[in-house]
């Protein structure tokens, strides 16, 4: 532990008072712990021991919860994320912007989604002829990723078509207006020959190149049957790819989406299609999957003290006291449950995959859905970034006056621990 400020973080924190809220301090011990190592344990003013494994999520658990700091708008727990105009690939930009939406952007997005704990569902409100394929798939594939974490909805708003089709495929749940237009699950190519117009202003153009394939497709000559019967089939791949990736998220036959021949269907026409599942009012749409959340509840069992019970049916799940319950659950049963949840739990903690990846798999694990076997694929799949993160943790903390160390919110580099940083940080300066 070279670094100078820790140094003078690790002086000013033992053997010496500080003003920190009991909970807060926790968090600033297990950050420091983690990064000066040889701590093997912390014991709390309650008197509670945590070890190694337990700092470490406690050191990754400390998240910003101001409304204003997120980058999307939350209501009824439900983050809402605008899809507007062509999808682009590397926008550079976190919130549409001239008419585009950047692939990166939604997913920037959606990872901070994921981490904050008010957040229990996204809706993607989206109105996208669609855009480009460059990052179209990936997106895809993390949108099916996060939604084993918190349900994600879309909005067809009042369109989702092409790559915006993609994008709404991988949703837990796809919403349309009765005038929203969805579909076109195919791709396009355009090729410009200028070669006339350059005849006609006596300019002849030659080129010179390497290799009898580098000039395919140039614009000064007429397109040869080889180059375009060679991108035909690259187009047909590309859009067997596009229908089977969207017929598997939506659990519909590729054959039928095939079938469609790129075709777009509007309202009722679009369910009928297997593009859509409910129509809605738009202004409706956060209310509807409100509603469906929150009947997604858990029976709660009250025996003097609160204990979660996975309801047997989640469609229909109901809360019920011990007096109310037909059968009452016997000690066992209960010291059953509680262990089976706690090995869950730490299952998910202890995967070696967690390593680096604390913060999402304290979501993985809060989720009582998540069973250990899907949250190590789900983790294994999230680049590691333990060492960055405990450095601006604790380089937060060095800071005398907390002062963020948050970017601009249109800068897209920034992530979720980054944002978890800016508030430790703001969170220290305040309880000095």
């Amino acid at each position: 532990m070279s670094n100078p400020q820790y140094q003078r973080l690790l002086a000013g924190a033992f053997n010496r008072p500080v003003a920190l809220e009991p909970g807060y301090a926790r968090v600033f011990f297990s950050a420091l712990a983690n990064r000066v190592g040889g701590i093997d344990r912390l014991i709390d003013v309650n008197g509670e021991v945590l070890d190694s494994s337990q700092m470490q999520l406690e050191a990754s658990s400390f998240n910003r919860r101001r409304a204003e700091n997120r980058n999307y708008e939350l209501v009824d727990g439900i983050a809402i994320v605008p899809v507007d105009g062509s999808l682009t690939h590397k926008l550079g930009q976190l919130h549409p912007y001239s008419g585009m939406t950047g692939y990166d952007g939604i997913h920037r997005k959606l990872s901070e989604a994921m981490q904050d704990p008010n957040v229990r569902g996204v809706m993607l409100d989206i109105d996208s002829p669609g855009g480009m394929v460059a990052g179209c798939f990936d997106l895809a594939d993390i949108i099916a990723r996060y939604r084993d974490m918190k349900p994600i909805w879309s909005l067809g708003y009042d369109m989702h078509c092409s790559a915006a089709q993609m994008i709404a495929s991988a949703c837990s749940h796809r919403l349309i207006t009765q005038t929203g237009v969805a579909g076109s699950v195919g791709v396009i190519m355009a090729h410009a020959n200028v070669e006339k117009m350059m005849a006609k202003q006596g300019t002849e153009i030659t080129l010179i190149t390497a290799g009898k394939h580098k000039a395919d497709g140039n614009p000064y000559e007429a397109l040869p049957d080889a180059v375009r019967d060679k991108w035909q089939k690259q187009l047909e791949a590309t859009r067997l790819t596009f229908a089977t990736k969207a017929a598997g998220y939506m659990n519909i036959d590729v054959q039928k989406v095939l079938a469609t021949e790129a075709e777009t269907f509007e309202g009722q026409a679009a369910i009928d299609a297997g593009f859509a599942n409910e129509i809605v009012n738009g202004s409706d749409a956060i209310a509807v999957m409100a509603e469906h959340l929150n009947a997604q509840g858990k029976k709660i069992i009250d025996m003097g003290s609160s204990m979660t019970i996975e309801a047997p049916n989640k469609e229909a799940a109901v809360t019920v006291t011990a007096s109310e319950a037909t059968t009452e659950p016997t000690s066992d049963v209960l010291a059953e449950a509680a262990t089976a949840e706690r090995s869950r739990i730490m299952g998910i903690l202890s995967l070696d995959e967690a390593k680096g990846r604390e913060a999402t798999a304290n979501t993985l694990a809060n989720n009582p859905n998540m069973d250990v076997e899907t949250a190590k694929g789900i983790l294994a799949t999230i680049p590691v970034a333990a060492n960055q993160r405990d450095e601006q943790v604790l380089a937060a903390l060095g800071q005398q006056h907390g002062e963020s160390l948050t970017p601009d919110a249109d800068d897209h580099e920034q992530n979720g621990d980054e944002k978890a940083v800016s508030a430790l940080v703001s969170a220290y300066g305040r309880k000095r």
